[in-house]
């Protein structure tokens, strides 16, 4: 017993020394120089406790936008109905900066899953910028009446890193009763002339009007013919439909598209438009090259078919007209106007390309023009303004520039005629107010846009609709009638009145709309 007071104290003793250890420490340091009435940071301070790191996640790729669709039509045009078979056009853009290949585009009735797919198809590979336009033709039976919706996506390849797009319109289906008289009764015919097929819509002014129109054609054809020197007729199909489609005329292979009645409606004379027409479907024939139109410029196919119908719309003296133009300070120099000719305004283009080839055909004589054509053998790549100047080197020995300049010289020479100038002051605006409110208010009619279906399927099908229907708008309606308060009175010979109508247009057409186009002044 005696050991344990012994063993309490040893063990005190340790205890001591441990707690010594411990607190030692924490004593405030005593030396010199070093000290501060500030703590010392020992394993007692506090610190911050730092949080947990997240696991690392490696980036997600941005999404993109890649793909846009810049328009999307549902035809017939005008007012639908229930039975009408719908056809659609969708033309999607590249917005991307990469090609895309894969992308596709569908058509979808109604939302979520009780839509269902109309029409879908691939896309070709599309570089950056690049647009493609799809067309379905009466793909759809529309019914039944009421109002529907119908959504237009373009899919890009990737939708996981890409976005595409999708537009929304809602339609309505009157229904069938109300379809008018004249289009339900309407049938397709056909009748023949000494140079044609005739095909035409039952009870429209064309059946009351055809063997008037019978007898313009076959003139019309023996006129080109006989001017060409083509020896045989070429089986040629003319279809007269009420829509008015362009500025009223289109040639589609061997078959011509026409509108009628025309002149009540445009400052155009058919049996003008019949040789224009004619022309195109001769030209390959007289130059006896099937792919003659791979190789000739626009700016020389439509000027010869200008020239060789003796004017563009009306009968015209070309020379001096294009003297007129240059009167009034409109000129486009040949070497802008022969690229992207159909871009440029139509009435001016078309004029100087008719008298330019009158021009040919007056310095070398016909023989030598047609060996000009013939000569154009367009090569990989070739522009049509380097097409052009080659062949003029080669079989008139002059450059564009060159040419050009000596034709510039002689129309200055030519007397100015007043009426020429105001005539074609009327022309140019009406033309360009023509096309705004195409643009605008028809679009499906405009002349770098027409939707023009295949005739004969529709012939076979019994389609009439897409012939024969115009769009339904109160404000196309009042700006339609204004163009027609100036053709009536440019036709009475108040050429002064009618630019004063196409003025008055221009200035509200400006004001309350913004226009970006061309203002169509008569100016």
């Amino acid at each position: 017993m005696g050991s344990k007071p012994h063993l309490i104290h040893k063990y005190l003793v340790l205890l001591g020394l441990l707690l010594g250890a411990l607190w030692l420490p924490a004593l405030p340091s005593l030396g010199g120089e070093g000290a501060r009435e500030e703590p010392a940071r020992t394993s007692l301070s506090v610190t911050p406790t730092p949080s947990p790191r997240p696991p690392f996640v490696p980036p997600t790729p941005s999404l993109r936008k890649t793909l846009t669709i810049v328009d999307f039509r549902v035809h017939p045009d005008g007012p639908l109905y229930e039975g009408d078979r719908l056809s659609f056009e969708v033309e999607v853009r590249n917005t991307g900066a990469l090609p895309l290949n894969g992308a596709r585009v569908e058509i979808r009735r109604g939302n979520g899953l009780a839509s269902e797919i109309l029409a879908e198809a691939l896309l070709p590979e599309l570089a950056p910028g690049a647009s493609h336009r799809t067309v379905w033709t009466w793909v759809w039976e529309a019914r039944p009446a009421g109002s529907f919706s119908l959504i237009a996506t373009a899919h890009p390849p990737e939708e996981g890193l890409q976005v595409g797009d999708s537009v929304t319109r809602t339609l309505f289906l009157r229904p069938e009763g109300m379809l008018p008289e004249a289009e339900r009764r309407a049938r397709w015919a056909q009748a023949e002339s000494r140079c044609c097929s005739h095909i035409y819509l039952t009870g429209t002014a064309a059946e009351r009007d055809l063997p008037q129109l019978m007898a313009w054609a076959d003139e019309a054809e023996a006129a080109v013919r006989a001017r060409l020197g083509v020896p045989a007729r070429l089986p040629t199909q003319i279809v007269w439909i009420p829509r008015l489609l362009g500025q009223g005329g289109f040639t589609v292979g061997d078959s011509l598209i026409l509108t009628y009645p025309l002149s009540d409606r445009l400052p155009a004379d058919l049996p003008t438009i019949l040789r224009h027409e004619l022309t195109h479907r001769m030209t390959c024939a007289w130059l006896e090259r099937e792919d003659c139109l791979a190789h000739l410029p626009s700016f020389i196919l439509e000027g010869m078919a200008v020239f060789v119908a003796g004017g563009h719309y009306r009968p015209e003296p070309l020379s001096l007209r294009a003297a007129a133009l240059l009167r009034m300070g409109q000129w486009i120099p040949l070497d802008r106007l022969v690229e992207g000719f159909y871009t440029h305004p139509h009435e001016i283009g078309y004029l100087e390309a008719g008298a330019f080839v009158e021009e040919l055909v007056r310095e070398g004589g016909w023989p030598r023009f047609r060996a000009f054509l013939q000569a154009m053998e367009r090569r990989p790549g070739e522009t049509d303004r380097e097409l052009l100047d080659r062949a003029l080197r080669a079989v008139y020995h002059q450059s564009i520039q060159g040419m050009e300049a000596r034709w510039l010289e002689r129309l200055r020479g030519l007397p100015a005629d007043p009426d020429q100038i105001a005539d074609l002051q009327f022309t140019v605006a009406f033309y360009e107010a023509l096309r705004a409110y195409q643009r605008t208010y028809d679009p499906s009619a405009y002349f770098l846009g027409t939707w023009l279906p295949d005739w004969r399927e529709a012939v076979r099908e019994r389609i009439v609709a897409d012939f024969m229907r115009e769009p339904e708008d109160p404000e196309g309606e009042w700006f339609w009638q204004r163009l027609q308060d100036a053709r009536r009175r440019a036709a009475t010979g108040d050429v002064q009145g009618a630019r004063e109508i196409l003025r008055a247009l221009c200035e509200r057409w400006a004001n309350e709309r913004g226009f970006g186009d061309r203002c169509f002044n008569p100016e």
